[in-house]
């Protein structure tokens, strides 16, 4: 008798520190395909050519020789802001209106009249009391917003191949030198003339996560194409995997661009430039912040 209830002891102990030793197996097994999932990109991710992200123009703004488009992304809160000089601001390479860590919202109502509706996409992307403290109301309407300079126009620089030299460049839209970056506010002024550039959110050897992506592109000649890429996850846990998505791209020509990227989704990031003619150069200036 004391030998079966040693014997029952004895094997429900072992089909305990069996089970034990399967749930250990099976928690290392997940915390090791977690970190395979959130791994960080790698030399050979695969980079996709197909933009995988909606976009939807929901306002243009040409003002004293600026133009402003404020272009949605995907179903969330990310817009590009894309800036253009036209007419005499851009024969005399005027500055930009657009300093300091402004959101989309920001720049909008800057631009705009007190009593105009904020369209609810640009609406989104206010911070803090931002809204409150405008007193703007939000338009929900799908019509575009247009504000459109009767004087403008399209091809306003005479100057063939405009290139406003790396000095230049780098004073006006790296913000002199020399261009200091931090672990949170990451910065590349590439003022030289580039065919191909491609600028990430790694500082210190290690990749870091954020969120807006600020550029400024001198086009020298040709086309220039500029690409938004993001490290996301494709799928849910434990199925997903991590890979680079290409959220937006936009061909600038001839003359200097801005792009802001704003989003609050937190990931890795890189910007990749290329021409997709094969014909100019251009100057380059990223931040990731």
């Amino acid at each position: 008798m004391k030998k079966s209830i040693f014997k029952t002891l004895v094997i429900a102990m072992t089909l305990g520190f069996v089970f034990i030793a399967c749930n250990d197996h099976e928690e290392e097994l997940q915390d090791e395909q977690l970190q395979e999932a959130n791994e960080t990109p790698t030399k050979d991710a695969i980079y996709p050519t197909e933009v995988s992200e909606t976009s939807l123009e929901v306002a243009k703004i040409q003002k004293n020789g600026h133009e402003y488009r404020f272009i949605a992304v995907g179903e969330n809160d990310d817009m590009v802001v894309i800036e253009k000089l036209y007419g005499n601001a851009e024969k005399n390479n005027e500055d930009s209106s657009l300093e300091g860590d402004l959101t989309p919202f920001d720049i909008f109502v800057s631009l705009t009249d007190a009593n105009l509706q904020v369209p609810e996409r640009i609406a989104k992307t206010a911070e803090g009391s931002a809204l409150t403290n405008s007193g703007r109301h939000i338009s929900e309407s799908l019509a575009p917003v247009e504000i459109l300079d009767p004087n403008y126009t399209d091809s306003t620089i005479e100057k063939a191949c405009y290139d406003i030299g790396a000095t230049g460049f780098r004073n006006s839209y790296c913000g002199g030198t020399p261009v200091v970056s931090t672990p949170t506010d990451i910065r590349f002024c590439d003022n030289g003339l580039w065919y191909s550039n491609t600028r990430n959110s790694s500082y210190g050897g290690s990749w870091r996560e954020r969120d807006d992506v600020q550029t400024w592109t001198n086009v020298k000649c040709g086309l220039t194409r500029v690409q938004f890429y993001a490290w996301k996850s494709s799928g849910i846990w434990p199925f997903n995997s991590y890979s680079w998505h290409l959220q937006y791209q936009v061909d600038f020509t001839n003359g200097i661009w801005y792009a802001y990227y704003y989003t609050s989704d937190y990931t890795e990031r890189e910007v990749r430039r290329t021409r997709p003619t094969n014909s100019g150069s251009f100057r380059a200036y990223t931040r990731f912040f």
